[in-house]
Parts: structure tokens; sequence; C-alpha cells
């Protein structure tokens, strides 16, 4: 018998069915530690458990897919307990079908995202294996109640810091990312900004992860404002780093109005042009599906 197959047995007729050791979502919200601290220790999780040099789309994509389940459905940290108990096999099925819910509504930045979700659609099985593994961990770490409080999404640039952290392993060279602490981008915003109209554009020609767009909407959040009704527009040449960027769209609420061009805008190329036929057949394609009839 393949190893890897009597492995993934092994640990399915190992695995509870009633994961008692999952606090209830009340007690996970009383005893998170700032969001800081609890972003370091969800980054700590994944890079503790993911191998270093494997792909980095599963991890960060695992933990992109579970940090959003609430935007997907705000019941989901209630809900943990019945995630936590799904095999494998039904677990992927749930990850895929955040990203084809969350599609409805923004098709654009679900498809920019691609790159973190597209491994679901067929994963073996010791794949399947560690991404739950992994989920039960970051569940444990409250990711669920990371992605449903603005306090604490806004407040740190949780896939930014794990795609750095999982290049320093590696492959930071030849990516080029570098992320912008916290302190210092909340400071940068804090300083330019000014009394921004609804509908203003919000650009950044060499965006990253959205490291600047973060601090812009949690200026816009502790003010009052709705990040969701300005026009953010980005460039980042990096592949991996705009579908986080499309990722952090989604987590941090910026709204329907958002552009990401895959490009070096630095270099003279602004790819917006090729981001909005993009957009414009991402929606089209979403209008599509809404206006098919059932059978």
């Amino acid at each position: 018998m393949n190893s890897d197959a009597k492995d993934t047995r092994s640990s399915e007729r190992t695995r509870p069915k009633d994961p008692t050791w999952l606090p209830s979502a009340r007690a996970r919200r009383a005893f998170l530690p700032d969001p800081q601290d609890q972003a370091q220790r969800l980054i700590s999780s994944v890079t503790a458990l993911w191998p270093s040099g494997s792909s980095l789309e599963v991890p960060l994509g695992t933990t992109a897919t579970l940090a959003l389940l609430p935007l997907a459905d705000p019941a989901s940290p209630e809900l943990a307990h019945d995630v936590a108990a799904l095999e494998p096999s039904d677990l992927m099925v749930v990850l895929r079908h955040t990203w084809a819910h969350l599609w409805l509504s923004q098709p654009y930045l679900v498809e920019r995202a691609q790159l973190l979700w597209r491994w679901l659609a067929d994963p073996p099985p010791q794949t399947a294996e560690a991404v739950t593994e992994l989920t039960h961990h970051l569940f444990r770490g409250g990711i669920l109640e990371f992605g449903t409080d603005p306090g604490r999404y806004l407040s740190t640039d949780l896939l930014g810091r794990l795609m750095q952290q999982l290049n320093s392993r590696g492959e930071k060279s030849r990516r080029g990312a570098f992320h912008t602490p916290d302190v210092v981008t909340d400071h940068m915003v804090e300083y330019l900004a000014g009394d921004l109209e609804p509908g203003t554009v919000i650009g950044e020609p060499a965006a990253g992860s959205g490291a600047i767009w973060r601090a812009q909407a949690r200026l816009l959040h502790v003010t009052s404002r709705d990040p969701a009704v300005y026009r953010w527009i980005a460039a980042e040449v990096d592949p991996l780093a705009a579908a986080v960027l499309g990722a952090n769209s989604l987590l941090f609420r910026l709204g329907p109005d958002v552009l990401i061009a895959c490009a070096d805008a630095l270099a003279g190329d602004s790819g917006l042009a090729q981001a909005q036929r993009e957009r414009d057949s991402a929606m089209a394609r979403r209008d599509a599906v809404r206006n098919t009839p059932p059978d």
C-alpha cells in the first residue's frame, strides 16, 4: 500500500467527529490577543505547519479562504465546530463554495485572486489532509473572528505578512516581496490624508499585497467613513501579490469599484485598460449566470 494513502486513512480514522478541542465562538472571542499578536500567532501556525520549499499558494489560499469565510457566511464563527468535524474531501467542498459564493457578488476580485483558490479544484488527498490540519490550527487561533472584526482585519495586513514570511524561506529574492510595517503605513496615510469625497480615486502604482490600502481603509473606518464608496485602483507586477491584493480587497471590504492591474506601472505599463476589460468580462460572466433560468 502507498505510504501516503496509509497515512491518510490512519488520520481519517483518528480524527474526532466532535472537535471538543475547539473552544466555542464566545470563548474564542473572549480570549483573543490584540490584533497584531493574533496575526503573528496565525502566521506562526502556518509557517510551522507548512514545509519550506513547497507551493505558497496552498497555505496562503487556505488562510485567505478561512479569513473570508465570515464574509461569505456571517454565521461561520458559530458553525466552526461543524466545519472542523468535516472529512478533508468535504472541507475542500466548503472552501470551494466559499469562493463561489463570493464570486456572485464580487466576480472580478475573486477571479483576480484565483492563484489562491484554483488548487481547490482537485487537490490530492495528502494536500487535503494538510489543509485540514492547517484549518484546525487557524480555527484555534481565531481566524474566523479575525475575518469578522474590522478592528482586526484592518489593523494589519495578515495575508501580506504571511506571504512575506513564506517568501523569506526561499523565494523572497525572486519575487522581490518586502512588507512595509503597519505602523509606517498607518502614519503615512494619516499624514497625507485629507477630506476624501465619496468616489475619490485611491491609487497605488506598486501596491504589493495592499499595505497602503489597508491603512487607508482603516483610517476611513475609524473616522466613520465607508471604504466601499471610494474607487480603488492599483498595479502590482507580481501575480501572487496581485492575487493576495484581490483577496485583501474582499477582506478589507473595499466595495465594488476596485481595479487591480497585474503590470509594472513603475516601468510605464499601467495595465489598467487590460484590468478594466477583465473586470467587465468577469461581471458579464456573473450576470449571465444570474440570468440563466434554472432547469
